[in-house]
């Protein structure tokens, strides 16, 4: 006599080949690069900018980005960079991917060297340039950050061009990334809890057969 296969062990069967068809992106995807920074203003136009405010911040970007040589200078102040997260924040003015991205992207025998955010504002008399320019008062705040050598920020009230001036210190931080072994083990254990559950039905429906 055969029997059919239980519904319970087609769903792991089922939640098993959803998991493992996880993981494969898991294992062939990029990985976010994440940098994270403060700044220390040095220089102000005006008592507002006082000298040594801090301010902190953090972006991210796909690491396919890394040239394929190891070597190489993505974006620029017209078009920047993917940007997958950005936040900063620096004399109560708040930046992020709505607002600001990166400008460009600079590596070294695949290590980042250097790179360049700027806020999305394009002052009347900054043209094209936009992640590199900023205005004494504009109609929204706007920065620019480069990580060699510090930036500016304007508030969007204060008067000043730059309006804050400082230098920065950043790091690259490493994101870990699922291992693709993780989906795998829970899809083992799917299957594995369906045909137990399988088993079990299997040996009742026998018991129950054999006393009729």
């Amino acid at each position: 006599m055969t029997y059919p296969f239980h519904p319970a062990a087609r769903r792991a069967g089922r939640a098993a080949a959803l998991a493992l068809a996880l993981a494969a992106p898991l294992a062939a995807g990029a990985a976010p690069v994440t940098v994270v920074f403060d700044i220390t203003s040095t220089s102000g136009s005006s008592d507002f900018y006082a000298v040594g405010t801090v301010g902190r911040g953090s972006f991210s970007f796909d690491d396919a980005l890394v040239p394929a040589g190891g070597t190489g200078h993505l974006g620029n102040v017209i078009s920047g960079v993917p940007t997958l997260a950005l936040e900063f924040e620096w004399f109560g003015a708040r930046f992020d991917v709505g607002n600001a991205s990166i400008a460009t992207l600079h590596f070294e025998d695949g290590v980042l060297t250097d790179w360049m955010l700027g806020g999305r504002y394009t002052a009347p008399t900054c043209g094209f340039n936009r992640y590199g320019c900023l205005t004494s008062v504009g109609g929204e705040a706007d920065f620019m950050l480069m990580g060699s050598s510090g930036g500016s920020l304007n508030d969007g009230v204060h008067a000043g061009i730059g309006g804050g001036h400082g230098t920065l210190n950043w790091a690259v931080q490493t994101t870990p990334v699922p291992e693709p072994a993780t989906p795998a083990l829970l899809a083992l254990g799917l299957l594995g809890m369906g045909l137990r559950q399988w088993r079990a039905g299997a040996a009742a429906r026998r018991t129950a057969a054999a006393g009729a």
